[in-house]
C-alpha cells in the first residue's frame, strides 16, 4: 500500500469509529433491553446470524466454549422464551438449537431500528456524497467476496439532469425525519 492509502484507510476507520460511538447510545440501549446475560445474548445472535438451527457442537464451536456451558446458555434461552431446542431429525444423537417466533420477533425490530437510523443519517447526506458512499461499500462488500449490484433499480444513474437538480436540493433540518 502506498502512504496516500495508508492515510485514507486510517481516515476512514477514524470515521468509522467515530460514527460508532455517536451512534453507539442508541445501539446500547436495544442490547441492554434483552436484559440477559452476554454469554446467552452471543448465542442468540449466532442463532440469528445462522439463520437456521444449530447443533450444540457448531454453536460451541462459533463460541469457542465447550458444549456443557452451550447447553446452560441454550436452557437459559429456552427458559425465557426465546430458543427452542430439538433432536435433529438427520441424526437422532445431535440437538439443534432455533430461535422462537418472540426471539425472532425482538431481533427484527431491533435490526429495523437500526435500519432506520441509518435511513436517517443517509437521508441528512447530499446526493453527491450518497453515490460515493454507495460506490465505496459496494467497492467494500466486493472486497470481502459478496456479490452487490452497482446500483439499485430505483436509485438514480445521473443521466437525467432533472433528478439530479431535484434531489440534490439541500435539505433544511425540519425536513428531516427524526
Amino acid at each position: 500500500m502506498t502512504e496516500i492509502s495508508d492515510a485514507l484507510i486510517r481516515d476512514i476507520q477514524a470515521a468509522m469509529g467515530d460514527l460508532v460511538r455517536q451512534q453507539r447510545p442508541g445501539l446500547s440501549h436495544e442490547v441492554v433491553q434483552l436484559d440477559m446475560p452476554i454469554g446467552q445474548m452471543k448465542t442468540l445472535f449466532i442463532l440469528w446470524t445462522a439463520g437456521k438451527p444449530q447443533t450444540m457442537g457448531q454453536l460451541a464451536h462459533a463460541l469457542d466454549v465447550s458444549l456443557g456451558t452451550v447447553t446452560g446458555l441454550i436452557d437459559g434461552l429456552v427458559q425465557r422464551g426465546l430458543a427452542h431446542r430439538e433432536e435433529d431429525p438427520a441424526d437422532r444423537r445431535q440437538k439443534l438449537a432455533s430461535l422462537t417466533q418472540t426471539a425472532e420477533t425482538r431481533l427484527l425490530r431491533m435490526e429495523q431500528g437500526r435500519s432506520l437510523l441509518i435511513q436517517r443519517l443517509l437521508r441528512r447526506m447530499q446526493l453527491d456524497d450518497l453515490r460515493a458512499l454507495r460506490q465505496g461499500f459496494v467497492a467494500l462488500a466486493a472486497a470481502a467476496g459478496a456479490s452487490v449490484p452497482a446500483r439499485s433499480a430505483g436509485a438514480p444513474s445521473g443521466s437525467d439532469p432533472r433528478s439530479i437538480e431535484k434531489e440534490s436540493k439541500p435539505t433544511t433540518k425540519s425536513s428531516h425525519v427524526r
